[in-house]
């Protein structure tokens, strides 16, 4: 069978699209359309793959776990490392669980012009036809949308970047509804975020009383608990690129497995809605 490298590299560029999209709804990750594109394009190139001499397992596995953490550091990098790692392994994931599927539909279904081989996968189809069937099924998932969205989305996310005494720091924040912290004396709503997600932002004191970096106590009761948190007043604050007056308390306990560190209250969960169209 005659293999054109046009749709091979089509066919794998959207596979690995919707890998890449599936990846960050499963961890809640932040995705701009050019970091998709380029990740997807990427993916594209790697199908060529496929015209290599079939590879042992062994070296086939090597390979697509270079591959998948290559498009994860396109695509989402910088990133903590586990975090990377943990997105790296749910790519392979889908794409060992999308292949058996596009596997098992080649043994039991008449499927001529379909080739999987070393990790990529080709159908034999005109690129118009190649068209259309996109267009069906951008069309498909849209009315599938529309229909059945919910109101609000579950999760709202949004970049926050923080900087005090010369230094910076760029993390994703969660809305969280439920929060409601605020600084007592100000009056100033405060975000919490995890210590060590801030790095280098804080002395390694904070929180001591050997500590020189002014700060405040700010009480909280939850489920778990009531108590003080630690916290500072950064320098200056932005929140999806616009300038906020926040206070930052601190905390010891991981917040996420890693889709984000920091959470926002009620007194940002207004501007998020319009933001994404809520």
């Amino acid at each position: 069978m005659t293999v054109y490298a046009d749709i091979l590299f089509i066919v794998n560029l959207y596979i690995d699209a919707l890998l890449l999209s599936a990846v960050r709804r499963f961890l809640h990750l932040q995705l701009s359309r050019f970091r998709w594109l380029t990740a997807s394009l990427l993916g594209g190139l790697f199908g060529f793959t496929a015209l290599l001499p079939q590879l042992h397992s062994f070296w086939l596995f090597l390979l697509g776990t270079a591959e998948a953490f290559l498009l994860i550091c396109a695509a989402f990098a910088p990133k903590r490392t586990v975090l990377l790692l943990k997105a790296t392994f749910l790519l392979l994931l889908f794409g060992a669980a999308l292949s058996g599927l596009l596997g098992l539909m080649q043994s039991l279904l008449p499927m001529r012009g379909m080739v999987l081989r070393n990790g990529a996968v080709y159908f034999d189809l005109s690129p118009l036809l190649l068209v259309l069937l996109t267009c069906l099924a951008y069309g498909v998932l849209y009315l599938f949308d529309r229909l059945f969205r919910k109101r609000e989305p579950d999760t709202l996310l949004a970049a926050v970047t923080l900087s005090l005494n010369g230094k910076q720091a760029a993390l994703t924040a969660k809305v969280d509804t439920g929060l409601s912290l605020h600084e007592p004396f100000s009056g100033l709503p405060a975000a919490l975020a995890e210590k060590s997600a801030l790095g280098a932002l804080l002395p390694e004191d904070f929180g001591k009383e050997t500590c020189v970096l002014p700060l405040r106590f700010i009480p909280y009761s939850s489920v778990g608990g009531s108590g003080v948190l630690p916290a500072f007043r950064p320098d200056a604050a932005e929140i999806n690129g616009k300038p906020a007056a926040l206070w930052v308390a601190v905390t010891d306990r991981p917040l996420s497995a890693g889709s984000f560190s920091v959470l926002i209250g009620t007194a940002f969960t207004d501007q998020f809605k319009k933001e994404n169209g809520v």
